[in-house]
C-alpha cells in the first residue's frame, strides 16, 4: 500500500478490529451508540482502500506513458543521429562527430532529463546542418517528426511531479481517514470496557486485536511441508495464514516442500494447509516480530474410501 510503515500498521489493526466487530455484531450492537460507530468504520475503511487503489493506478499509468514516449523519441532521434553521424564522418567534421557521438546503450542508460537534453543536442545539430546533410536524408519532414517526439516526451517528464502532488494529497486524505478511525476506536474502547467483567473473553480478544503490530525487515517464517508417513517433502501444498479471521497471506510449497515469508505482522495465526490426496491441516501459529519462526507441517494422506461389493 502507498502508506508509510506506521500508517500501514495502524490501518491493518483497524481492519482487524472491524472484522472482529462484524463477527461479534449481535452482542456488541446492544452497547449504546455502537451501531453508529460500527457504521462509521464501515464507511471509512472502503474509502481508504479506494484512495490507495486510485493512487497506485494513476502513478502506474503515468509511468507507462512516459516509457512509451521515451521509446518513441529514442527510436526517432537515434535514426536521425545515424544519418547525421554518417554526414559528419564523411565530411571530416570532427567537431560535429564529437558533439553527437552517442551509442544506443549510452542513450538508453541516461536519466530522463539528461536523455532529453541529448535528444535536443542531436536535433539542433541536425537542424543546423540540414541543407548540407540533405544527401543523407536529413529532411525537413524527418526533423519535424523528431521534434514532435522529443516535445511529447518533454511534456510527460513533468507529469510525475504533478502525480507526486496528487499522491501527497491522496496520502493526506488517507491519513485523515485513518485518524478519524482512531478517534472512532477510542470511543469503542470505552464501550468495550463495559464488558470487562461480564464478557472477559470478548474484552481480551478486542484488546489483543487492537494492538498495532510492526513488520520485521528480515526473514520472518521458514516453513517445511512433509508427508507424515515418509517425511518426504510435499510440493504444491497451499498454506494460508489468517489473522482474526482475515486471510493475510497464502503460499505454495516449492520443490523441496519449503517456503519462506520475508515480512509478516506478528500475532496469533490460524494456518491451514491443503493438498489433494492429504487431510487438511489446521493449526495455531504464533508469529513473533524480529524472530525467525520455523514451522514444520506434516500432512497425513487421505484414507481411501472402501466400496461395498
Amino acid at each position: 500500500m502507498s502508506m508509510n510503515k506506521k500508517q500501514n500498521g495502524i490501518y491493518a489493526m483497524q481492519r482487524r478490529v472491524y472484522n472482529f466487530f462484524t463477527r461479534n455484531l449481535e452482542l456488541l450492537s446492544k452497547l449504546p451508540l455502537f451501531p453508529t460507530l460500527y457504521s462509521l468504520l464501515g464507511t471509512t475503511i472502503p474509502q481508504i482502500n479506494a484512495l490507495n487503489e486510485e493512487q497506485e493506478r494513476d502513478l502506474s499509468g503515468v509511468t507507462k506513458q512516459k516509457e512509451t514516449l521515451r521509446g518513441g523519441a529514442f527510436k526517432k532521434v537515434m535514426n536521425l543521429q545515424r544519418r547525421l553521424l554518417a554526414f559528419a564522418t564523411f565530411t571530416n567534421n570532427e567537431v560535429l562527430v564529437k558533439e553527437i557521438s552517442y551509442t544506443d546503450t549510452e542513450m538508453s542508460h541516461l536519466t530522463d532529463n539528461t536523455f532529453l537534453s541529448a535528444c535536443w543536442v542531436i536535433y539542433h545539430a541536425a537542424e543546423t546542418n540540414q541543407v548540407a546533410a540533405a544527401e543523407y536524408e536529413v529532411t525537413p519532414e524527418l526533423l519535424k517528426e523528431v521534434k514532435a517526439a522529443i516535445e511529447a516526451f518533454g511534456k510527460v517528464i513533468d507529469t510525475p511531479k504533478e502525480g507526486q502532488i496528487g499522491k501527497s494529497q491522496t496520502s493526506g486524505e488517507m491519513g485523515d481517514l485513518i485518524q478519524d478511525n482512531q478517534a472512532t476506536l477510542g470511543k469503542t474502547d470505552l464501550l468495550v470496557d463495559m464488558l470487562k467483567d461480564s464478557q472477559p473473553k470478548i474484552y481480551k480478544e478486542y484488546y489483543d486485536t487492537r494492538k498495532v503490530v510492526n513488520r520485521s525487515g528480515s526473514l520472518t517464517v521458514k516453513a517445511l511441508v512433509t508427508d507424515a508417513a515418509t517425511n518426504a517433502p510435499v510440493v504444491d501444498a497451499v498454506v494460508s495464514f489468517r489473522l482474526d479471521g482475515v486471510l493475510i497471506l497464502e503460499k505454495t510449497s516449492a520443490e523441496a516442500g519449503r517456503f519462506n515469508v520475508k515480512s509478516m505482522d506478528e500475532g496469533n495465526y490460524v494456518v491451514t494447509t491443503t493438498k489433494m490426496g492429504y487431510q487438511t491441516d489446521v493449526r495455531d501459529v504464533v508469529i513473533v516480530a524480529n524472530e525467525l519462526n520455523s514451522i514444520t507441517i506434516a500432512l497425513k494422506k487421505t484414507e481411501a474410501k472402501k466400496t461395498n461389493e
